[in-house]
């Protein structure tokens, strides 16, 4: 894939899903560490760098005849700085300037050299500074989102809210407010990068903001989260757009017709036990019992949860919660949701 300064821009301001971008510099087919050395220092890496540079190396090795990845960036590092060395002649580099991230993928013997553009994870969106028990990253619940059947017309409840992730994501998404919108980037330290990408990406960001009024609700049994969620949705610029509220899950109330559910429920794993979080599990199977016409999406490790919940799932998918192995459960409405009640312009 290729793409411009902008490009670079606008991925890291608007991919709610993805880990990093990153521009691809070099690939070559690597079996020893001289072909590691060699091509690496081959690069010109003084084109993009200052002599006070400060260099990061990260990396994997899968498959390869060379898979020891503390080895590896040992030797990309010193491939850079004596080619940094040699080049503006000087053996002072004090890497106390610019900051680059390299990183290095070794698949298969064949080697692929980066610039890690985004810094940190775009997980980090910048509203988050402090965290909950087990929370789930803002990416994987961006993907839960948009595997659902959310939409801003109408109500969406997290019952196990916890620090409020998936409800700031949900308005984030319902409002078109970009992911990237309250966070820096590395590429923007940069001196070869241009200073207008990022600006461009910005505005035009803030220019596809939409406005509406949201049904978005997120509720915990934990008083000190929900503090947390409040803090979190102001740091995020939604305060009066979504609501928290300290509530038991067999509490839950809402009698709309139509709603959507997403949440991440204690698993038994860092928070509850396995007796107690089958309890709950239970419980939350006789709430939504009462749901004709609501629809749930939820993530858990939990073995036997479907038997716990009293009911199988519509439909589940495998996937990975940091390094934990789980599983989405989806249920579906009785009925479909038509917006506007117009029938041909279903939600799904």
């Amino acid at each position: 894939m290729e793409g411009s300064e902008l490009d670079v821009a606008r991925l890291n301001m608007f991919l709610r899903t993805a880990d990093r971008v990153y521009i691809v510099l070099k690939e070559f087919p690597s079996y020893t560490f001289d072909d590691i050395y060699d091509n690496v220092y081959e690069f010109p890496w003084e084109d993009y760098m200052q002599p006070d540079s400060e260099v990061l190396v990260d990396g994997k090795c899968v498959k390869s005849t060379i898979f020891a990845i503390s080895a590896t960036q040992k030797v990309v590092k010193k491939a850079i700085m004596n080619r940094l060395s040699d080049k503006y002649k000087t053996k002072n580099l004090s890497e106390s300037g610019e900051r680059f991230r390299v990183y290095f993928s070794n698949v298969n013997d064949k080697f692929s050299l980066m610039l890690n553009t985004s810094g940190p994870g775009l997980h980090k969106r910048g509203y988050r500074d402090y965290v909950a028990k087990a929370p789930i990253k803002e990416t994987l619940a961006s993907a839960m989102l948009m595997l659902s059947d959310f939409y801003y017309d109408k109500t969406f409840v997290d019952p196990f809210c916890g620090s409020g992730t998936f409800v700031i994501e949900a308005a984030n998404i319902a409002l078109n407010i970009a992911p990237g919108k309250y966070r820096s980037f590395d590429y923007t330290g940069w001196s070869f990068f241009g200073k207008t990408a990022y600006k461009s990406a910005l505005t035009e960001a803030m220019d596809k903001e939409r406005d509406y009024k949201l049904d978005f609700y997120g509720s915990d049994i934990d008083g000190k989260a929900i503090n947390l969620a409040e803090r979190h949705a102001e740091n995020a610029g939604l305060t009066g757009k979504i609501k928290f509220f300290k509530k038991d899950i067999k509490d839950f109330d809402f009698t709309e017709p139509f709603g959507t559910i997403v949440t991440n429920p204690p698993y038994g794993e860092r928070l509850m036990d396995k007796e107690n979080v089958t309890g709950l599990y239970k419980t939350l199977g006789k709430v939504y019992s009462k749901l004709d016409n609501w629809s749930l999406f939820l993530i858990t490790s939990a073995d036997g949860f479907e038997r716990a919940f009293g009911r199988r799932a519509d439909k589940n998918r495998k996937v990975f919660n940091s390094d934990l192995e789980c599983r989405i459960y989806e249920y579906f409405r009785k009925e479909k949701y038509f917006r506007n009640g117009k029938k041909g312009e279903n939600n799904d």
